[in-house]
């Protein structure tokens, strides 16, 4: 199979577990509101970062990445539509322990977001045209889309940085720092 075709075929078999969770697109966004929840989602997406660190580094790129590699990682993106999970941190994380090579894990998790960054944008667009979106206002939603893809872009820059010197350790603390500071506020609140 040729590099390119198999890639493809990873991307649509890492997708699939997005599929899965769809019908549960509501509780995920109730969850939105558990701020508890989110505190102690930021500290385990830590704890996993950390750990992928901690682990010997893969060999395995498109070339060896299994269809069970594949769908690991996406179940790891599944993971991640909990709030306060990282994508990205999942599905690096994921790629790290199936034993992905760290660039090969960053590139597959970026790779892995287009189709969930569209899939995403199509169901809340359907979402708004069934809520009955007035429509004077796309052009401020399509503002929204070119900063979010402009960000988005330069995140897996500095994730591409920081896979090439092998720590994501930094990206730990961020995420430890923001969970426990969420979960003392709520705690105060």
């Amino acid at each position: 199979v040729p590099p390119a075709r198999r890639l493809i075929l990873l991307i649509i078999v890492g997708t699939l577990p997005l599929f899965v969770m769809v019908p549960f697109r509501r509780f995920f966004t109730e969850l939105s509101d558990n701020m508890y929840f989110i505190g102690g989602a930021l500290i385990v997406t830590g704890i996993l970062l950390f750990a992928s660190d901690r682990v010997r580094h893969g060999r395995k790129t498109e070339k060896t990445a299994t269809l069970l590699d594949a769908l690991l990682v996406g179940i790891g993106q599944a993971i991640a539509l909990c709030p306060g999970i990282s994508r990205s941190g999942m599905t690096i994380t994921a790629g790290c322990f199936t034993g992905f090579e760290r660039k090969f894990a960053v590139r597959f998790a970026f790779l892995l977001s287009i189709p969930a960054v569209l899939g995403a944008n199509i169901l809340t667009l359907k979402d708004a045209i069934d809520a009955g979106i007035d429509f004077s206002s796309v052009p401020v939603y399509l503002v929204g889309v070119v900063v979010a893809a402009v960000s988005g872009y330069a995140s897996i820059r500095l994730l591409r940085y920081v896979a090439d010197k092998g720590r994501f350790g930094a990206f730990a603390y961020y995420c430890w720092a923001a969970g426990v500071l969420t979960l003392v506020l709520t705690i105060l609140h």
